[in-house]
């Protein structure tokens, strides 16, 4: 089947676009809101000599997660890839990360009154600017198709403006004739070259 719009029909098309370009087979990623592994096995293919740390809140989301990553993988891949059960508001000790990804919101197949927070998100953002590597990325996919959704935009797009030009350079996607429709929040770190 063809895509009705074959450059980027959804902003989680875009992020992976980027993703492809911005990895290595050897890189460490996170993925902050692992839900059921999509992104997960996205991102594990595209480093499949590197690390994948994945987080998520809900025990259910790491277990289908977990499932789904085993069915797609081989075993020596999945050794590469550590799933914990932990909010994304903290990170485990890390350096020199390349890529951290959100996809924000509820579990899809989920509760939707479990969903990500403003104040966590904006927290976990913080850290994750630190942890990158020169020339990483921070990806976020937004929805702000529901209260807290809208209100975890807003505020990120709030501190964003505030990031110096010269260090960070950021893009943001929305589809503008779809209303309340996710949008994509992407920043990358500068790369000095020595």
């Amino acid at each position: 089947m063809q895509a009705r719009f074959p450059l980027f029909s959804t902003p989680i098309d875009l992020a992976h676009h980027y993703w492809k370009l911005l990895l290595l087979p050897t890189d460490t990623v996170v993925d902050a809101t692992c839900g059921n592994g999509k992104d997960s096995l996205f991102l594990a293919r595209l480093i499949p000599e590197g690390i994948l740390i994945a987080l998520d809140v809900q025990q259910t989301a790491l277990d289908k997660a977990y499932q789904y990553l085993a069915e797609n993988l081989s075993s020596e891949q999945l050794t590469r890839i550590k799933l914990l059960l932990q909010s994304h508001a903290s990170f485990p000790p890390l350096a020199r990360v390349k890529l951290i990804v959100y996809n924000l919101g509820y579990l899809p197949g989920g509760n939707k009154e479990i969903t990500t927070q403003t104040a966590t998100t904006l927290s976990s953002l913080q850290a994750a600017l630190t942890l990158l590597a020169p020339g990483g990325a921070v990806s976020l996919t937004c929805y702000p198709g529901h209260p807290e959704g809208k209100r975890e935009e807003e505020a990120l797009l709030e501190v964003v403006k505030t990031l110096p030009s010269a260090e960070w350079n950021i893009c943001y996607h929305q589809w503008t004739n779809r209303s309340t429709s996710p949008s994509l929040l992407f920043i990358q770190k500068q790369f000095i070259q020595s």
